[in-house]
């Protein structure tokens, strides 16, 4: 570790507990242009010696993990916030769905202060009385629960930055994903970083996924990661698949090169006069229409496994984006086609396709 980065991380807590906003602020830029100007070694130090700190911090003090996710976007390694930053940006909107029942019960009628407004202290005077003088929630789980309602955007930027890397969701455990998709899911509708950190949260990683083609009974096996949803899918799937029907592809019009680097990793905004135009309607393995708005997660498994069944597209259907997240890298892999005697397996085992979705035409 530099011998710059201990001192100013030191010097950044002792600000913190000088209770100056002004000290504690020239404090973390110093940590960041030090950092920053060191590269990639520099800001991964940074980020280990923020890491610890993070699980403990509230209130304005949760932009040290703003500054932890940017250390990160310039090149620091994020293997260290894996263990504690999940956990705490989900305690955050944890405790951030449970404030409007909290303050309904201690100021009945009055309004909650708005988040992005500096009444920190009036909210957390008016829930101090709620605490248990002997039990849960005493007087700093009040204070944590009050400070939730101002600082839970902080926590959830900071996670949009980390999602992104395909190593860092895989080092999140299954249960802290499923904690942040389901508290994410109570507060999306005051907060569109929570929003972003469920969808993020939901995002498949190796994973398995099959998809045939009635119109010749093949069936190819496919590996996807990184794919933020449908639209995304749709793109990579018609690149990946649609091919010389003599080498075992799909028949059909491939996508156009600029739709497909908008889906990888150019410019993810395609415009008004370049949409890209789906190539197939995909049903899942138990017939139900699979909406391009939706995400990968949605697809329900039919044998422990994601399939798709590929259709006609039935009408101009397009979409002006790539992928929903601009900086995650996606990955689809075409690893081989099945065999007859497996795909005719798989065709056995798939419901029909249940047309009666208007928006699956």
């Amino acid at each position: 570790m530099s011998s710059q980065i201990p001192g100013l991380v030191d010097e950044l807590v002792a600000q913190m507990e000088s209770g100056s906003p002004r000290a504690y602020r020239q404090a973390m830029s110093q940590l960041a242009d030090t950092a920053r100007a060191g590269g990639p070694a520099e800001l991964t130090a940074a980020v280990e010696a923020l890491a610890p700190l993070l699980p403990g911090l509230a209130g304005d003090f949760a932009k040290t993990a703003v500054l932890a996710g940017a250390l990160v976007e310039w090149g620091g390694s994020p293997a260290a916030l894996a263990e504690g930053l999940p956990r705490r940006a989900a305690e955050a909107m944890m405790l951030n769905a449970s404030v409007p029942r909290r303050w309904a019960e201690a100021a009945p009628g009055r309004p909650l202060p708005a988040p992005e407004s500096a009444s920190t202290q009036q909210l957390l005077a008016a829930l101090t009385p709620l605490a248990e003088p002997h039990g849960r929630p005493d007087e700093r789980d009040m204070a944590r629960i009050a400070m939730s309602w101002f600082d839970m955007d902080d926590w959830l930027m900071a996670m949009i930055t980390l999602l992104g890397s395909r190593s860092f969701r895989a080092a999140v455990p299954a249960d802290v994903k499923a904690d942040l998709r389901r508290y994410a899911a109570a507060v999306a509708d005051r907060s569109r970083f929570a929003l972003r950190v469920g969808e993020l949260a939901a995002v498949l990683d190796d994973e398995p996924l099959i998809v045939l083609d009635p119109a010749t009974r093949r069936g190819y096996a496919l590996t996807m990661s990184g794919v933020g949803d449908n639209y995304q899918l749709h793109i990579l799937l018609a690149d990946r698949l649609i091919g010389d029907p003599g080498q075992g592809l799909v028949a059909g019009e491939r996508p156009d090169r600029s739709w497909v680097e908008a889906a990888t990793g150019a410019h993810p905004h395609l415009g008004p006069d370049n949409p890209a135009v789906r190539r197939f309607r995909l049903f899942d393995g138990h017939g139900r229409y699979v909406a391009p708005e939706g995400k990968p997660a949605d697809i329900q498994p039919l044998d422990g496994v994601r399939v798709l069944v590929l259709h006609p597209p039935g009408g101009v259907l397009g979409f002006g984006i790539g992928r929903v997240f601009e900086a995650m890298t996606p990955a689809l892999h075409l690893d081989r086609l099945l065999g007859a005697d497996e795909a005719a397996s798989w065709f056995t085992r798939v419901a029909p396709a249940v047309e009666n979705d208007l928006m699956g035409n």
